[in-house]
């Protein structure tokens, strides 16, 4: 095959100067699994915060309405906290501690229990912790954050920063029910004949014994003892951050610029020319010269089945021999071994010196005729598409093509659309420079 002053060894493949694993291929795969990843996970937690939001909805719609002292008691309550809204309460059986359901219509759940362990003062207590909830608007703001876990599952900080909100809200509205209340004492007693009658609430409700009861408890009796913040997680954020800087400009710069010039080396391509005529069909296979006039190749079990009797092979012994010899196929067995089936190749010229060497042969099993072929790319598959670079007419430029290929061969590949007869392409694995339309050559 006639090749340009560029080509390396003729004796070597383009395949063969692809790296085993390139660091542009595991980005490729990564970038192909990523979205049908991150959706699969989105999926699963949009169907969890379905599933809560109907169960919320079906507490909010079984209580029974509460009875005129204890909404006399919301309604001043409600006042006081300057909440203009209407606020309804209901009686449930469905849940065991109290809490508040909705946004625009929102409403305090109260289990029965509580209004028979709680007295007067801790249910007024409990009853303005939901009021400040309300006042807070913290449904929307949990519902904000439901639908931010939904979407960024996959990212800790989310599900750390949501956690410090919710702990940091409920600490927020015992705040407002001392200042309402004034009684921290009473409160902190009722919280704890909560917790006794606590079950696990849907994950939008906002409970009263929501967030580190212990905590809370402690810091409304004055005996929680508030450690300074540890500077071992600003320290880590801070060696990231400087880790980052360092290292952004570097990978910035590494990567390809769409739109850009890529610069790369003649001597580091391979350069091949597109042709028109006949493409020989060949499958290539391993084995061994079993008699001076005989020799055996292990051909694939999926190609086996293009062989045939007659066919024409060739022999190559080797670099170090530099000996080709031809032949034909004289036997195919009818069972296969170890994923491969044996073939018997009849060699025109006897090598009685070169029985038991290791061969590597090819077998033609079709001709195509009248057909646009060139070298096979390292990227290019039989039957798809794939993109190569054609040199300009200076030959000091390349432009990004997309090609659609055919049948292959062992070397060789035909072409579909795309190249003409008499362009010139580069065969050479180009993975490092997919984000360039244009190169130039140096």
């Amino acid at each position: 095959m006639p090749r340009s002053a560029v080509d390396i060894s003729p004796s070597a493949s383009p395949a063969a100067l692809s790296p085993a694993v390139s660091l542009s291929a595991w980005i490729a795969a990564l970038e192909a699994w990523a979205l049908p990843v991150w959706f699969a996970g989105v999926l699963v937690f949009a169907i969890r915060l379905i599933w809560i939001s109907r169960h919320a909805a079906r507490l909010q719609r079984s209580g029974e309405a509460a009875g005129a002292p204890l909404m006399e008691t919301i309604v001043r309550l409600a006042d006081r906290m300057r909440i203009s809204g209407p606020v309804r309460v209901a009686i449930s059986r469905l849940t065991d501690t109290p809490s508040v359901v909705g946004w625009l219509r929102p409403v305090i759940l109260l289990p029965a229990a509580t209004l028979l362990s709680l007295s007067v003062e801790q249910l007024e207590a409990v009853l303005a912790h939901e009021l400040a909830h309300i006042r807070r608007q913290d449904y929307l703001v949990n519902l904000v954050q439901a639908v931010a876990e939904t979407l960024l599952f996959y990212h800790p900080a989310i599900w750390w920063v949501s956690s410090r909100i919710r702990h940091e809200r409920e600490l927020c509205c015992d705040d407002l029910v001392v200042s309402v209340c004034g009684d921290a004492i009473g409160y902190a007693r009722a919280l704890t004949k909560l917790e006794r009658l606590r079950m696990i609430a849907p994950g939008l409700a906002l409970r009263s014994t929501g967030g580190s009861l212990l905590f809370r408890i402690q810091r409304l009796t004055g005996t929680a003892h508030e450690q300074a913040p540890s500077k071992i997680p600003a320290l880590v954020s801070l060696v990231l951050a400087f880790a980052c800087l360092a290292i952004n400009p570097h990978w910035a710069s590494g990567q390809p610029q769409r739109g850009q010039e890529g610069v790369v080396s003649r001597d580091a391509i391979w350069v091949d020319t597109v042709k028109y005529g006949d493409l020989p069909i060949a499958i290539r296979a391993q084995g061994t010269i079993v008699s001076p006039t005989k020799a055996e190749l292990k051909v694939a079990t999926s190609q086996a089945r293009f062989v045939q009797l007659g066919q024409a092979a060739a022999i190559d012994t080797g670099r170090s021999r530099g000996v080709t010899i031809a032949g034909r196929v004289a036997g195919i067995e009818s069972s296969a071994a170890g994923g491969t089936v044996a073939v018997t190749i009849d060699l025109r010229s006897p090598a009685p010196e070169l029985a038991g060497v290791s061969i590597d042969g090819t077998i033609q099993i079709r001709v195509l005729k009248d057909v646009v072929y060139a070298g096979r790319p390292v990227s290019g598959q039989p039957d798809a598409s794939s993109t190569l670079f054609k040199l300009e007419q200076d030959g000091r430029h390349a432009t990004r093509v997309t090609v659609e290929f055919g049948a292959s061969s062992v070397n060789s590949i035909q072409v579909l659309k795309g190249l003409q007869p008499g362009d010139r392409v580069i065969l050479s694995d180009m993975s490092k420079y997919d984000g360039y339309d244009r190169i130039r050559l140096e």
